[in-house]
């Protein structure tokens, strides 16, 4: 006889407002405008600073060999940190509320300067439901420790996890279990996303500017003239200090062949030493990255803060004087030192960045260096030798979606010599399918598991709405277990 499964389901009602440009929006009172906004405060633009871990940085110490080593000293227990963070048996992401929590270990106060740096305190929002929601990515993943070593499948065949394996996949930053409640159509981003580069090693960050409709998952991109569709991007190429933001409603990868075949794997390498701890030096020779997610007015499901249990094992927060931060000074301040945020904001200068525009017949290349422009004109000829298309699919999306993407691989490769940036822009954005002869652009191949688009709430006006979101639990354990591998393995990255 059959043994029956039994299912429950449990229903979550979620009070949701978006505003006109799908961000979620705090909740109106009867002293709110209708329409009120304060977003212009807010820098969305994609951008790099350099922080006060930057190796050269001479911000919050004076440059001396004392200050170095204290400097190098705080970054290895802070990679120390990372390796624990990263652990395939604890959750994949934690919550770092702005409601006067306290930080209890250094990657908590990091993430909290970073949100008070990119948060004005002259900025509305719900306290209560606000927070930075915070994770690490390390490339090559630990032995045996590694959330990816643990719960990534080792297929030969799979290029998506191939690329993941040195990179990062093309994804969309969101709040993962609300979209698997919803079936897998449901987006919502948070405000801003950011990534921090604590090693100089590995695959540049690329953003764009392409979106999804918040309700049906379907892609959406910015018009650039009357008929004219256009799509930018932005690359950033790792460096130790180095701090990446942008839109968190944006798509973006770490793709790791833009790398030389072999560039990686020799950026790994390093000669142990009797003087110095192997296992530290391995530390220092991978891609790490501290991610950390603006939430504002909304608050993730399932993310919480990182375990008490595990708190005496990670680094307590800095208290030297001299040192004052880790990334910006002042950048986990209340609202009482306002005047000291905006002035520690004002002396952190974005880095300086390369321009690549793609036309139809031609190309324009603008190096921007300390207030300094120089225009190079490039003929049809050198355009399309120099621009190489790459086709990846899209990571953590249930779907067989790829897009391909012009870009001048040797101004990036250039570029990560130095840990530089790209801005880049192309004319041309379709969804189709791949033609003989075509443009350089930025082009989406939907796969045949599409899921069907429309009924969604569209732009141009607040929108909210009231979800009831269903999540049904097997009481067979089998079931359990591989529902709860797929929440695991399901792609964050930056």
């Amino acid at each position: 006889m059959e043994e029956e499964t039994t299912t429950t389901t449990t229903t979550v009602e979620l009070e949701l407002r978006l505003d006109s440009n799908g961000r979620t929006a705090p909740a109106v009172t009867t002293d709110t405008p209708e329409n009120a906004t304060n977003e212009e405060l807010i820098d969305y633009n994609s951008k790099t600073v350099m922080t006060s871990m930057a190796s050269s940085s001479s911000s919050c110490l004076e440059d001396s060999n004392e200050g170095i080593n204290k400097r190098r000293k705080i970054l290895d227990d802070l990679l120390f940190d990372c390796e624990l963070s990263d652990c395939g048996l604890l959750p994949r992401t934690f919550w770092m509320p702005v409601d006067g929590t306290k930080p209890r270990f250094g990657l908590e106060q990091m993430a909290l300067e970073i949100f008070h740096h990119h948060i004005p305190p002259t900025f509305s929002y719900d306290k209560s439901t606000s927070g930075a929601e915070w994770w690490v990515q390390i490339r090559p993943s630990p032995a045996k420790t590694g959330r990816y070593s643990m719960l990534s499948p080792s297929t030969e065949e799979d290029d998506d996890d191939d690329m993941a394996k040195s990179g990062i996949s093309f994804h969309w930053d969101k709040d993962e279990d609300l979209r698997l409640m919803m079936g897998g159509s449901m987006y919502i981003h948070p405000h801003i996303s950011t990534v921090t580069y604590l090693t100089d090693l590995g695959a540049p960050t690329m953003v764009l500017t392409a979106r999804v409709n918040n309700f049906t998952g379907e892609w959406m991109v910015p018009f650039s003239g009357e008929k004219e569709e256009e799509i930018e991007g932005y690359i950033s190429c790792p460096k130790q200090g180095k701090h990446l933001s942008f839109d968190g409603r944006y798509l973006h990868a770490a793709p790791s062949n833009f790398m030389k075949d072999g560039y990686f794997e020799e950026q790994c390498q390093f000669s142990s030493s009797s003087s110095e701890n192997t296992k530290l030096l391995q530390r220092r020779h991978r891609r790490v990255t501290f991610l950390v997610n603006l939430w504002l007015n909304y608050k993730p499901f399932n993310v919480e803060l990182f375990p008490d249990t595990m708190v005496d094992k990670m680094t307590p927060v800095c208290e030297d004087d001299d040192l004052g931060c880790y990334l910006f000074c002042n950048g986990a301040s209340s609202d009482d030192d306002d005047e000291k945020t905006n002035e520690a904001k004002s002396i952190v200068p974005p880095c300086p960045s390369q321009n690549v525009t793609f036309r139809k017949n031609k190309t324009t290349t603008l190096m921007c260096n300390n207030n300094k422009e120089e225009h190079q004109k490039q003929d049809e000829t050198q355009h399309l030798d120099d621009a190489i298309q790459y086709t990846w699919p899209l990571g953590g999306c249930d779907s067989n979606e790829t897009i391909r993407v012009h870009v001048p691989i040797h101004v990036i490769r250039n570029e990560m010599i130095h840990g530089g940036n790209v801005n880049l822009a192309w004319h041309t954005f379709q969804q189709c399918t791949k033609s003989v002869e075509e443009p350089p652009g930025v082009y989406l191949d939907k796969g045949s598991d599409e899921k069907a688009g429309g009924g969604g709430v569209g732009e141009g006006s607040t929108t909210e709405i009231i979800v009831e979101a269903k999540e049904q639990e097997e009481v067979d354990e089998t079931t359990k277990d591989d529902d709860e591998s797929s929440r695991n393995k399901r792609q964050r990255g930056d």
